[in-house]
């Protein structure tokens, strides 16, 4: 088994997770870590803005789709890694081990 933490609710990490979902990998088990439980598609923030789209129309819900993909997840927030051992440490979790770790942050949101 090989264990793929995705630290980040980013689009790299949501389009990763969309394509697990539909092509499965056996012998991986995937891992989100985010600080929401869903995440905005910059894209279409001109039009929510704008009034065009209203907040839950222009964000992924991280959950649904982490269970689409059959992986786990984590509303937490990452601290450190501990990269001998291999471990992603958490604020409020027991650290959660790793063979691959991706992180994608992505920008600096302020919630609306």
């Amino acid at each position: 088994m090989i264990n793929l933490v995705m630290i980040g609710g980013g689009h790299s990490h949501t389009i990763a997770l969309r394509f697990f979902a539909t092509n499965p990998v056996p012998g991986l088990h995937l891992t989100l870590i985010s600080d929401a439980e869903d995440t905005p598609y910059s894209g279409m923030l001109p039009g929510h803005i704008a009034g065009f789209y209203s907040r839950s129309q222009c964000h992924i819900n991280l959950r649904r789709l982490t269970i689409s993909a059959q992986a786990e997840f984590y509303v937490e927030r990452v601290v450190n890694l501990d990269l001998e051992k291999k471990l992603v440490i958490c604020e409020n979790i027991l650290p959660i081990a790793f063979d691959i770790v991706s992180i994608d942050i992505g920008s600096k949101l302020k919630r609306i």
